[in-house]
């Protein structure tokens, strides 16, 4: 919230936020699953907000997003059933959906993310998917074409590399499939830098924002190894462009 208010005009935003999913091993360490659980969550991010407060920060953000992109967002979210004690808000369906907080926004498509697999619920149908909104309309000549895609994406999950949920690049290049070379393209949450790793792929600008030092020292290292291997698909200077534009925010980070 303090910094995009000051990058100025951006062609796109590809994101993916917290899912406010308060993390809690419900049998204490009682079993070998549940220690393995609660170290797990003892590295997981903190994702622990008021349900409400929650939403009203994610309102926050798109709405400052949408000041500053002249064409979309895509936003990744999921369904979040809310049974579990920890749910300390629990609405009349035991549901969280997206749409609480989307429903004031512009929504161009939904995008159904086939993870193409699921963990073992208790009495429930595996949750196998996740929901991909693009929230703006994009620039006429963004939208006058088929993308040769359908609206649902099997793509499976990204392994976990020091990071406890990454984002798959793959979708990020599929979201990517709409926008130009050198189109600029913000991720307010970047996590581990997929989608900065996707831009350079590509040949996207990138800006990348993330408040954990870990993950912005994880990102800043796995963008320059994708600026280690340029595509072949990218212009010869464009790699020195990716490279000079990196260690700037490399040296600002270190002041």
């Amino acid at each position: 919230m303090d910094v995009l208010p000051v990058i100025g005009e951006i062609d796109w935003a590809i994101t993916s936020p917290p899912y406010n999913l308060n993390k809690a091993c419900s049998d204490g360490v009682t079993t070998s699953q549940a220690k393995k659980m609660t170290e797990k969550y003892e590295r997981w991010y903190d994702d622990d907000l008021p349900e409400l407060d929650y939403q009203q920060w994610q309102k926050d953000v798109i709405a400052a997003m949408l000041s500053i992109v002249k064409n979309s967002i895509f936003y990744n979210h999921r369904i979040r059933y809310a049974w579990h004690s920890r749910n300390k808000y629990q609405p009349p369906s035991k549901v969280h959906h997206p749409l609480d907080w989307l429903r004031d926004f512009p929504i161009w498509c939904e995008i159904i993310w086939d993870r193409g697999g699921t963990s073992t619920p208790t009495g429930r149908f595996g949750q196998a998917h996740e929901l991909i909104y693009q929230i703006g309309k994009p620039s006429p000549e963004r939208y006058a074409r088929s993308y040769g895609m359908t609206d649902v994406w099997r793509v499976p999950p990204a392994p976990s590399e020091g990071h406890v949920c990454a984002f798959p690049v793959e979708i990020v290049e599929r979201c990517l499939k709409v926008t130009e070379f050198a189109d600029s393209v913000c991720d307010p949450f970047m996590g581990s830098g997929t989608t900065g790793v996707a831009c350079v792929n590509l040949g996207r600008k990138f800006i990348g924002i993330e408040k954990e030092p870990e993950y912005f020292d994880m990102a800043c290292e796995r963008i320059r190894q994708a600026v280690s291997q340029p595509s072949l698909f990218l212009e010869p200077e464009a790699g020195k462009e990716y490279q000079e534009v990196l260690l700037l925010g490399e040296a600002d980070a270190e002041d």
